[in-house]
């Protein structure tokens, strides 16, 4: 169920896929006036990159004294669906699996824990498809609504770089799966 009305005094849940993008759609949120929790599920997300990229979204939710909620990471569920895909390009089927899981993900926590509706920082990148996200979310009828943002057409994937480097944060080169880190370690990135 997509939302897209007033988001004064609200709750949402944030989905956080890093620091960086985070900085692309918290300022919006809260210029909006909503009440934002940061919440880091990426199962996705290598170990040794999920490690780096939580500190750099610590530092994020400490500098706007916004909570974090992280659930434990498992690599091997994400593993679990998306090997069948290995040899997928980048913004395919692999993909669009990984983002259904976390904005399902989200959309439950949301629901059970009172959340008046959640988003995602993946629409500040502009390598992610904004209508395929809005799309997966609103299949999806059994959690939280989705505040549909594409925080990118908000000058959210410029305010990203640039707080970014304010805050001087780790800023990824991958989307952080094994995949996409074989692409750029072979130089096919």
């Amino acid at each position: 169920m997509i939302f897209s009305g007033d988001i004064k005094d609200k709750k949402i849940l944030l989905h956080a896929c890093c620091g960086p993008c985070s900085l692309g759609a918290i300022q919006p949120l809260l210029d909006d006036g909503g009440i934002v929790t940061l919440f880091y599920y990426n199962p996705c997300i290598i170990d040794g990159e999920f490690e780096r990229r939580l500190e750099a979204l610590k530092t994020v939710a400490d500098h706007y004294s916004l909570p974090l909620i992280v659930p434990p990471h498992d690599y091997s569920h994400f593993a679990s669906y998306a090997a069948q895909y290995a040899g997928m390009p980048e913004g395919g089927l692999r993909c669009s699996l990984c983002m259904d899981d976390r904005l399902r993900v989200t959309a439950d926590y949301a629901l059970e824990h009172g959340y008046y509706c959640y988003s995602t920082t993946l629409t500040v990148s502009p390598h992610k498809n904004s209508k395929l996200i809005f799309s997966l979310a609103d299949g999806y009828k059994n959690g939280a609504a989705f505040l549909a943002r594409d925080f990118k057409k908000r000058n959210g994937f410029l305010l990203s770089s640039t707080l970014s480097k304010e805050l001087g944060i780790y800023r990824q080169q991958f989307c952080g799966c094994e995949y996409s880190y074989e692409r750029i370690k072979g130089g096919n990135a």
